[in-house]
């Protein structure tokens, strides 16, 4: 009865748990519309050209000449709103799938296909759970492309380089490197946290192989090079020192260095004692036991021992964050932490995998034995967890509430009040509803902003501005 209660609450029932709380995200692409740097970077391609604008941004903004390029020709380019909504409902489908290809590729001569999908959406729906800002992640192409694209090749590279090393090797061993070289390529150029994410992956690798084998294959000499030459070329951009004047309190070693431990200190207590994280964790730990027991895979030695991974995942954490609070001066935005945030959650389950693996070595441990109630007061620990301010909670009532639908509303009437309208400068009302899962910004009252110049190009008038409903109080 024990174990039927286990695997019931553990697999089966968690399983479509996960499912039902991560569907509304998923419901609310239909629902979603373009913002701030979305219009920006498709009319600035349709102004300039392609090319030129690359240049622009690079002389002028940023080095990220990877999501700059992508983002030109977002669906705004094209004029496709559906496009837009489509667009990115599979830039979170195509995420959630590469975790899943990723996990399955470590994981699939142990565990079955059901066990790999709940260790999926396990991460996924904690991800989603307590991501610091769910608006500026997949629904906001902008970011989704600037960040989340740059996790999703992050894995992506993992999942080749997972083949390329493996024993026997395979017939498409130089396309796979080849591949891998374009992934890294591609990684530095999506944002500075990519870059410095794919900076310590490759000397993680790097150092993994010298402890291991005492030595370095010709292959991680190569993405070593590929990954050192292309953070040149993001980092040297002249557009970085014209972005990073607007900050003037950055560079600052010591308030950098105080601000990053006072953030991660924030951020790691809020991360686990604030979510159902370690519940989650309690939940699948027989599926984590059953991969470590039955794996032919062992860790590396200095990995063996949970001390030396935790100073390392702490550390790759700390690096994570000083390296935004170094170029700002402040702490990251949000949008930055949501990419610190999944990293946390990687690092989270690997140390649990450790630990694990560690205890069971020294006392010699070959079943995991868990008293049924453990897992079901840890299910409702869960659901309890929906009841405070959460992304799911808020995912749920901008559904349910109609918020979500009413601002879709909201916006496709007034792209067609523009549309028709023969007037070339026009004031539109300000929304009403402004979903807090889906909603980022809107346009201003001042026609003269650069993304109210890039949405009134868009419409072809020559300007737009908001009336805000202040403005109406006051008259």
């Amino acid at each position: 009865m024990k174990n039927k209660l286990t695997g019931f609450i553990s697999e089966n029932f968690l399983t479509m748990f996960l499912m039902i709380m991560i569907l509304p995200f998923i419901i609310l692409f239909f629902f979603n519309h373009p913002s701030a740097d979305d219009w920006g970077l498709a009319e600035n391609t349709k102004i300039m050209g392609f090319f030129n604008a690359q240049v622009h941004y690079y002389k002028s903004w940023t080095g990220k000449y990877f999501s700059n390029a992508v983002l030109s020709y977002n669906p705004v380019y094209f004029r496709s709103m559906f496009g837009y909504k489509i667009v990115t409902l599979l830039l979170m489908l195509l995420f959630i799938y590469v975790l899943f290809a990723l996990i399955s590729e470590l994981t699939k001569k142990v565990l079955n296909l059901r066990e790999r999908i709940l260790l999926t959406l396990s991460v996924f729906f904690m991800y989603m759970y307590a991501m610091p800002s769910l608006s500026q992640s997949f629904y906001w192409l902008t970011a989704s492309v600037v960040y989340q694209t740059g996790i999703m090749m992050i894995m992506i590279f993992l999942l080749l380089y997972a083949k390329i090393t493996r024993p026997g090797g395979t017939s498409s061993h130089r396309i796979l490197i080849f591949l891998s070289v374009l992934l890294l390529i591609a990684i530095s150029g999506c944002s500075e946290m990519s870059m410095v994410t794919g900076v310590l992956m490759i000397s993680l690798l790097v150092i993994c192989k010298l402890i291991n084998e005492k030595k370095i294959t010709a292959v991680l000499i190569l993405f070593s090079l590929t990954t050192a030459i292309s953070s040149y070329v993001l980092l040297s951009a002249p557009g970085n020192s014209i972005r990073g004047s607007l900050y003037p309190d950055s560079h600052q070693l010591i308030q950098s260095l105080m601000t990053s431990f006072s953030t991660m200190t924030d951020l790691l207590i809020s991360w686990i004692f604030i979510s159902p994280l370690i519940f989650i964790t309690i939940l699948i730990t027989p599926v984590i036991f059953k991969f470590i027991s039955g794996s032919d895979k062992k860790p590396v030695a200095i990995f063996i021992n949970p001390v030396y991974v935790l100073i390392t995942f702490l550390f790759i954490l700390f690096v994570l964050i000083f390296t935004p609070v170094w170029s700002l001066g402040r702490p990251p935005f949000s949008r930055t932490i949501n990419i610190i945030y999944f990293v946390f959650l990687i690092g989270w389950f690997y140390n649990v995998m450790i630990l694990i693996y560690y205890f069971s070595r020294k006392f010699n441990f070959s079943s995991l034995k868990v008293p049924g109630y453990v897992y079901v007061l840890s299910m409702i620990i869960v659901v309890l967890f929906l009841f405070k301010k959460n992304n799911v909670k808020n995912a749920y009532a901008d559904l349910l509430r109609g918020g979500a639908v009413k601002y879709n509303n909201e916006l496709n009437y007034r792209y067609d009040f523009i549309s028709k309208s023969a007037n070339d400068s026009l004031i539109v009302p300000d929304l009403v509803n402004k979903p807090r899962t889906i909603f980022l910004f809107d346009i201003s009252s001042d026609p003269a902003s650069e993304f109210n110049s890039k949405y009134a190009h868009y419409f072809g008038k020559k300007y737009i501005a908001v009336l805000k409903s202040d403005t109406l109080k006051n008259e």
